[in-house]
Formats: structure tokens, sequence, C-alpha cells
């Protein structure tokens, strides 16, 4: 696995570490993060649209809920979204099985997950390797992180 690789993986968890910072800093005594989206984009530096898909993507993993008044971080971190847990297995699958590389229905039902969550985990691996297929090197480190994340009870985000 590439330096280049391991930067982008760490970026993305600070990225969205920084943001739920952002929601812890400004609850009230409920613990409710009342800031509108577009204050909540200009403390984040990102674009109003950039923002409101990262707080998506929190929001549809569970990691924070959105309420009428706000958001609600839930506890969850960041690493136990389905997309982060699902890709060492989906790059083991594939290698395993080249033949239902290109078949994000196959995957999905094999590991009974929607297709959705299926493609947002290969989106992260474009991302992260720059590449379509994984090497069998990268698997085998996704894996080691995977079970010492397990080990560690999945709370490292």
């Amino acid at each position: 696995m590439s330096t280049d690789s391991i930067k982008k993986i760490e970026e993305t968890m600070v990225s969205y570490k920084k943001l739920l910072d952002i929601l812890a800093d400004h609850e009230d005594n409920k613990q409710v993060c009342k800031l509108s989206k577009k204050k909540i984009s200009e403390l984040y530096g990102l674009s109003y649209t950039g923002t409101c898909n990262k707080l998506k993507f929190l929001v549809k993993y569970g990691i924070i809920e959105e309420i009428s008044k706000g958001f609600v971080r839930t506890g969850k971190q960041v690493s136990e979204a389905k997309p982060f847990l699902l890709l060492p297995r989906l790059m083991v699958l594939v290698l395993e099985n080249p033949d239902i590389y290109s078949s994000y229905k196959e995957q999905a039902e094999l590991f009974n997950e929607s297709i959705s969550d299926v493609q947002t985990a290969w989106g992260f691996y474009s991302y992260y390797f720059g590449a379509k297929y994984p090497k069998t090197e990268e698997v085998q480190l996704l894996e080691q992180e995977n079970k010492a994340h397990n080990e560690r009870g999945g709370n490292n985000g």
C-alpha cells in the first residue's frame, strides 16, 4: 500500500472527525448542534454542497442523526460506517472470484448488503488507491487492519 493511499485514508477519517468535532463543539445542553448547514460549512471550510454530502453520509450510516432542530451525534465512530467495514471483504471477494468484480449486484447479494453500499465502498477504494482492481498485498494489509480493528472492539474512529 503506497504512502499516498495511507495518507488519503487518514485524511478521510480526519475530515469526518473534524466535522463531528464541529457538531460536538456547538452542542447545547441536550447534545443537539443547532447550527445551520451554512454555518457548519463555513466552520468546516468546505463548500456548502460538499459539507452537505459529508453530513448525508454521516446520517446515512448512523454516525449522526438529523432532527428538526439540528444534528445529534450517536456515539458511533466513522470507521464503523458500512462502506469502510465492507471494503476489505469486497477486496478479498473479488480477488478470490474475479469474475464478479464488475457486478455490484452479485457482490451485494453475496454479502446481503445494498448495491449502494457496495458502490460507495468501491468509490472509496478508487479514491484511496487510484486503481480499479485491488492488489493482493493491499488486501492482506486491509485484512490485518480489519482484524486488529475488531480485536480493539471496533471503536477506533
